[in-house]
C-alpha cells in the first residue's frame, strides 16, 4: 500500500489530528461519566487486597465482585502499587498501544502483508477507539479484552513460534479464551495445544502456590455460578443465553444448552475448514466462544476487528466480508440506541445475530488456497502432516 510523499504527511497530519480527538473525548469522559475506570479500579482494589492477604473472592471492589482466576491478580498486581489515577492511566495507556498493534496486525492480514505505513495504522485505531463500542467500552472502563486480543493475535493467530501460549495465558486470566486452546486441537496443531495447555496450567499453578485458598474457591465454586458477573438478561450481555434470558426465561437454561452445542458444532466446522489459516480459524473459535458463553459483555466483543479483517481478506463480495461489515456497522449505532432509553427490540441482540450470520458465512466460504501461506512452513507441515 504505497503512498507518495505527499499523501504520507497528510495521513500523519490526520492521524495525530484523530488521536488527539480521540485522547480529548476520553479525558472529557473520565471528568464527566460516573463510571469511567470503573473496572481498572475494581482490578487495582482486588490486587491490593491480595497483596494485603484478604479474601478476594468473598469481598466487593468499588461495588463488585472480582470474577477473574487468581493468576490474574498476580498479572495486575504493578496497577495495585500506583495511586488510582496513575493506575487508571496506565491501563488506558496500555490499551491503547494494544489497540494500536490489533490494528496493524489485522491490517497485515487483511492486506495480506502490505498494510501500508504506521501512521495509517494510527489514523485507522483512533476513531475506531469512539466509535466501534466494544473497543470504546474496553478503553472506558479500564477492562483487559485489547490486552488479551494483543496476547492472542500476536503469538498465536500470526502462527508465531510461542502460538498457543497467548491462548493458555489469556485463558488462566480470564477462563473464556479457553475455546481458542481447543481450537488448535480441531486444528490438528497439537504443538500449539499442548503449548496453550502448558502455558494455562502452569500460570494457574503459579497462581495456586501464591493464593491456594483462592484458587480452590475459584476453580470448585466461583467458576460455576454464571450469575456472578451480573444479570444474564442485562442488555450488554451478548450472548445466546443473554438473548434467552430476555426474551425466553422460563425455557432459558434447555434452550441454551442446545442451541449452544449447536454453534459449538458449527464453530468447530469453520475453524476445521480454515484450520490452514490461523487467524482466520482463531478468529471464529474467538467468535463461537462469545456467542456460547452464558456471560459475554459487549465490550468483549473486541473481536470485531479481526472478524472484518478476515471479511476484507475474503474479498468484499463475499457474504464473510457483508456479514463482517454490518457486525461492525452494528457496533457503531447499538451505542446509541443502548443509551438513548428502552432500546427496540430489533437492536437488542445484533451483535448475536450478526455474529451468528456471519459463522455461517465462514461455514459456507470456500477456502483459500492461499491460506497455507499465512502459516510459516513448519508449523503448516505439521497441520497438514496431521490432518
Amino acid at each position: 500500500m504505497g503512498l507518495t510523499r505527499p499523501l504520507r504527511w497528510v495521513v500523519a497530519v490526520l492521524a495525530v489530528v484523530l488521536t488527539a480527538v480521540s485522547a480529548s473525548w476520553f479525558l472529557r469522559q473520565a471528568h464527566e461519566w460516573p463510571v469511567a475506570g470503573l473496572d481498572g479500579r475494581v482490578y487495582r482494589d482486588a490486587a491490593r487486597a491480595f497483596l494485603d492477604r484478604e479474601d478476594i473472592y468473598s469481598g466487593r471492589f468499588q461495588g463488585l465482585p472480582f470474577t477473574y482466576p487468581p493468576f490474574a491478580l498476580l498479572v495486575l498486581v504493578p496497577l495495585a502499587l500506583l495511586p488510582e489515577n496513575a493506575a487508571t492511566l496506565l491501563m488506558f495507556a496500555a490499551s491503547g498501544a494494544a489497540l494500536v498493534v490489533v490494528v496493524r496486525w489485522c491490517q497485515d492480514y487483511a492486506t495480506r502483508g502490505r498494510p501500508g505505513s504506521w501512521w495509517l495504522t494510527v489514523a485507522m485505531a483512533a476513531p475506531a477507539a469512539i466509535a466501534v463500542e466494544p473497543v470504546r467500552s474496553t478503553l472506558s472502563l479500564g477492562q483487559v479484552n485489547l490486552l488479551l486480543l494483543a496476547l492472542v493475535l500476536g503469538l498465536d493467530a500470526r502462527g508465531t513460534r510461542w502460538s498457543g501460549v497467548g491462548a493458555g495465558l489469556a485463558t488462566a486470566i480470564k477462563i473464556a479464551p479457553g475455546l481458542l486452546v481447543a481450537a488448535q486441537a480441531v486444528r490438528s496443531d497439537w504443538r500449539a495445544f499442548g503449548r496453550g495447555v502448558l502455558a494455562f496450567v502452569a500460570a494457574t499453578a503459579l497462581a495456586a502456590v501464591l493464593a491456594p485458598a483462592a484458587t480452590r474457591a475459584y476453580f470448585t465454586s466461583l467458576l460455576w455460578d454464571s450469575s456472578r458477573p451480573g444479570g444474564l438478561d442485562y442488555l450488554q450481555n451478548q450472548s445466546l443465553r443473554g438473548v434467552l434470558a430476555r426474551h425466553a426465561p422460563d425455557h432459558a437454561p434447555l434452550v441454551w444448552l442446545m442451541s449452544a452445542l449447536l454453534v459449538l458444532a458449527l464453530g468447530a466446522w469453520v475453524v476445521r475448514r480454515h484450520r490452514r489459516d490461523p487467524f482466520y480459524a482463531l478468529t471464529a473459535a474467538a467468535l463461537t466462544g462469545l456467542l456460547v458463553s452464558p456471560v459475554s459483555w459487549s465490550h468483549h466483543w473486541v473481536w470485531v476487528l479481526p472478524i472484518v479483517a478476515v471479511g476484507v481478506r475474503s474479498g468484499l463480495r463475499s457474504p464473510v466480508a457483508w456479514t463482517a461489515l454490518a457486525l461492525l456497522a452494528s457496533t457503531v449505532v447499538e451505542l446509541l440506541y443502548w443509551t438513548t432509553g428502552d432500546a427496540a427490540l430489533v437492536t437488542q441482540d445484533m451483535y448475536v445475530v450478526l455474529g451468528l450470520a456471519w459463522l455461517v458465512a465462514a461455514a459456507a466460504a470456500v477456502v483459500s488456497a492461499e491460506d497455507p501461506a499465512s502459516v510459516p512452513a513448519a508449523e503448516a507441515d505439521a497441520v497438514g502432516s496431521t490432518s
